[in-house]
């Protein structure tokens, strides 16, 4: 079980973790990346400034020992010549002339008998302390000691009496022994050669502080470089951020759309940058577009919404003033335009309702995880051409609707609004195919067929057709043409069109020709 205490411990740690990670992601981005790179770079300065020491030190140590390996070469040679094949073996006064003559500074040699007494020495001032040493029958033996305050490294090795009228040094490498010329030879006594490590380790010592100091001023300069780099990288960053806060300022302060023409400075190279400058940049059209468009459906919208309300407005305002006064035709006739007016207006908001609820995501493309009923197009679009003879009939309009090749088609899709794409289409190809005086009758073609795997609905019409520049922009909300002014609307219809036609996971284009009629093309996939 947990203590209490222990518990308390624990939730202490996490939360100065915690707090330690909120601090770091405070950060800039720029002094994180710094951070990074300089730790990176420290830990690889380290593992380099090592590995030179280590290979520097053992070139070091390797070039000391062979020193004093040369020393035991030259002790041993000398010994073989002053000592004696009889017992007691050593001379009286025991002197090694070559290591006399040639003495090496730094090194010394001293020679102890069997019993330990000291028999040579090539430095009085500085005595070897013969230390209990393993048996040195099997090869020489190396170890360090302190000589006057500092460090010595020592190899022993041992002395055998030489041969009869034969002396001679038998060994390769570091195994360099007087021998009997037999297999049970005792050693009689002990050669020392120690060099001082003085002048090792004061090497040593300056290369590491020339590393150090080397890897203090290649930090430096490598930090300074990866700040100034690592700044310049990030510079399309700052002019992002500070764009977008000078848009943010500018909406504050109702000043949205002119700010929105602004954009980032795209970067030389490319790369990922130039690749979230190009997104910004193209975030900042489509706003500034959607944007314009907004602001004029906003000012479209209010202007045809106060045409009927006025005449309303206006028309009540003087019933009601004038009402005992105002014959009782004229009275009907008031009412008439204010009813005429109203259904006008509630058209309207119904129309602006339905883009109101395509905007807000509700009239989402069909998934094929949820399939909508199945609607044999076909029959619906005879019955509603059927629908509007009748009533361009009734109504009098010189307009002829004609049927061409209309082939069994079925879809998915919510039959009411396939049906008001179609009255959209069949009602714009009417309001501008209706003839001027002395024209004669206009014509409508409606078809229907497959076209891979799609179900394409065709209506032509031979009206006033739609000038090229008007034409990219017909499925704009409220837009009209120049030549589609004189006739009425709202301007909403293609845009509804459009907006139900998408909902549907298909497209719908137009072709047109001024003074020779339209054609609308409505593409659906076949269920």
């Amino acid at each position: 079980m947990f203590s209490k205490n222990s518990i308390q411990r624990l939730g202490n740690s996490i939360r100065s973790t915690r707090f330690v990670f909120v601090r770091w992601s405070a950060y800039s981005l720029r002094l994180r990346l710094m951070l990074w790179y300089g730790s990176l770079l420290i830990l690889g300065l380290a593992c380099f400034a090592l590995l030179v020491l280590f290979l520097a030190a053992n070139a070091i140590n390797a070039n000391t020992k062979s020193a004093i390996s040369g020393v035991t070469r030259a002790a041993t040679l000398d010994l073989s010549h002053s000592l004696s094949s009889l017992p007691p073996y050593w001379p009286t006064h025991l002197a090694l002339e070559t290591l006399d003559t040639y003495s090496a500074p730094g090194v010394i040699v001293e020679v102890f008998d069997q019993n330990g007494a000291l028999l040579y020495t090539s430095d009085p001032t500085s005595s070897l302390t013969l230390t209990h040493l393993p048996d040195l029958r099997s090869g020489p033996f190396w170890y360090t000691t302190s000589i006057d305050g500092g460090q010595a490294l020592v190899e022993a090795s041992a002395i055998y009496p030489p041969p009869a009228l034969n002396s001679f040094a038998q060994g390769t490498g570091d195994t360099r022994q007087i021998h009997l010329q037999g297999q049970n030879a005792n050693p009689i006594g002990t050669l020392l050669v120690a060099r001082s490590l003085q002048d090792v380790n004061a090497t040593l010592a300056s290369l590491q502080i020339l590393l150090l100091l080397t890897g203090v001023l290649i930090l430096a300069l490598f930090l300074l470089c990866g700040w100034a780099v690592i700044g310049y990288a990030l510079r399309p960053l700052a002019d992002l951020v500070r764009t977008a806060s000078s848009i943010a300022t500018a909406t504050a302060h109702g000043k949205r759309l002119n700010e929105l023409s602004s954009r980032v400075k795209r970067p030389k190279a490319e790369d990922e940058m130039a690749q979230v400058v190009d997104a910004f940049n193209e975030m900042l059209t489509s706003i500034e577009s959607s944007t314009t468009v907004q602001r004029r459906f906003i000012a479209d919208a209010s202007h045809e919404l106060r045409a009927p309300l006025t005449t309303i407005q206006g028309n009540l305002a003087f019933l009601l003033r004038y009402i005992e006064e105002i014959p009782p035709a004229e009275r009907h006739t008031m009412l008439a335009d204010a009813h005429r007016e109203t259904l006008r207006l509630a058209s309207l908001v119904d129309e602006l309702l339905i883009l109101a609820r395509a905007d807000a995501g509700m009239g989402r493309p069909l998934q094929p995880a949820q399939p909508a009923p199945i609607v044999e197009l076909d029959r619906t679009l005879l019955k509603l051409v059927r629908q509007m003879r009748q009533r361009l009939e009734i109504e009098g309009v010189a307009v002829k609707i004609e049927i061409g090749v209309i082939e069994p088609v079925r879809v998915r899709g919510d039959e009411e609004s396939l049906r008001r794409i179609m009255v959209i289409l069949l009602d714009n190809a009417i309001k501008y195919t209706r003839p001027e005086e002395g024209k004669g009758e206009g014509k409508i073609t409606v078809a229907l067929q497959r076209s891979d795997g799609e179900a394409v609905l065709r209506v032509s019409d031979t009206g006033i057709g739609i000038e090229a520049k008007d034409l990219p922009h017909i499925f704009e909300r409220f837009y009209r043409a120049d030549l589609a002014r004189s006739r009425e609307g709202t301007g909403l219809g293609l845009a509804i069109a459009q907006t139900l036609v998408e909902q549907l996971n298909g497209h719908i284009t137009a072709s047109s020709t001024p003074g020779a009629g339209s054609t609308f093309r409505v593409s659906l996939p076949l269920a």
